[in-house]
C-alpha cells in the first residue's frame, strides 16, 4: 500500500497537493476508491481516494487511523561526505534503520569536495533521497538534512545526551557499552574513506564526544551508520 506525507485537513479528508500528485496520477496510476496510507502530523491514516479530477490536487477520504511505534530515542548521524554512490546508499539505508537527522561534514582527508556554489542543490537533492526511503519504509516522520558543516567545533550545536564518535585507532571501549545505558538521543560521527585525522578527533573530544570502537573488523564508512543504528534498534525497541 502506497504511503505519502500530508500537511492539509479538512474536516475528515486530506488534500494533497505536492509531488505525490504527479506519482498519484502519472506514476502508479491510482484510481478513485482505492486506499493508500497518509501521514499527517506523525500519525497514519488508512484514507481512500475520493477525487482525482483537480489538476494539481488528490482529496483522500479518512477511514480510520492506525496504530504506530515510533522510537524512544533521537538519532543524529555526523558522517563524512562520501562519493556520490555510497552517500546515496548511506543516506537510503540510514532513513530506512531510522535516523531522525544527518549532517553531513567535511573533513580533512575527505576525498569528495563540494563547491560552494553547489551546496544547497546537493542538500536539496539528499534530502529527497531520504524523503523517497521514508515513504518506501513507512516511517512516519522524515529525517532532517542538515546543513553541510565544515568547521566541527560547530557540532556543539548537535550535541545529544550521549555523543560518540566511531573511530579505528579504538581497541578498548565497544558500542555496547554506551547503547546499554540510559539516554533519550544519541549523535554518532563517522568519518570519510580517508577516516578522521586525529587533530579532528582532539576537537571532537573537547565538545563532548567519546570514542567508540564497531569490533575488530574495520567497517567502509557507508557500513558503519547502518551497524550502529541496527544495534540501536536492537538496544532500544
Amino acid at each position: 500500500m502506497f504511503r505519502y506525507f500530508v500537511e492539509i485537513k479538512e474536516d475528515n479528508t486530506f488534500i494533497i497537493n505536492n509531488s505525490d500528485v504527479h506519482h498519484i496520477k502519472n506514476v502508479v496510476k491510482l484510481k478513485n476508491n482505492e486506499i493508500i496510507e497518509c501521514v499527517y502530523q506523525q500519525a497514519v491514516y488508512q484514507t481512500k481516494i475520493i477525487d482525482l479530477t483537480i489538476d494539481d490536487q488528490v482529496v483522500v477520504e479518512i477511514i480510520n487511523k492506525l496504530e504506530t511505534t515510533t522510537s524512544k530515542v533521537k538519532k543524529v548521524l555526523i558522517a563524512g561526505v562520501l562519493r556520490e554512490q555510497k552517500w546515496d546508499y548511506l543516506l537510503q539505508k540510514s532513513t530506512e534503520l531510522g535516523v531522525d537527522e544527518i549532517i553531513p561534514v567535511i573533513f580533512k582527508r575527505n576525498v569528495v569536495k563540494i563547491d560552494a556554489k553547489k551546496v544547497n542543490q546537493k542538500l536539496q537533492r539528499w534530502q529527497a533521497i531520504c524523503d523517497t526511503a521514508t515513504k518506501q519504509s513507512k516511517r512516519t516522520t522524515i529525517p532532517v538534512v542538515n546543513n553541510l558543516i565544515t568547521n566541527l567545533k560547530d557540532l556543539t550545536n548537535s550535541l545529544c545526551n550521549l555523543n560518540l564518535v566511531a573511530w579505528e585507532e579504538e581497541k578498548e571501549i565497544e558500542l555496547k557499552t554506551y547503547l546499554t545505558q540510559n539516554f533519550n538521543s544519541i549523535s554518532f560521527v563517522i568519518g570519510c574513506e580517508g577516516g578522521i585525522d586525529a587533530s579532528e578527533i582532539k576537537i571532537l573530544h573537547e565538545i563532548g564526544f567519546r570514542n567508540v570502537s564497531l569490533g575488530s573488523n574495520i567497517l567502509r564508512a557507508e557500513t558503519a551508520p547502518t551497524y550502529i543504528l541496527s544495534s540501536l534498534i536492537y538496544e532500544k525497541m
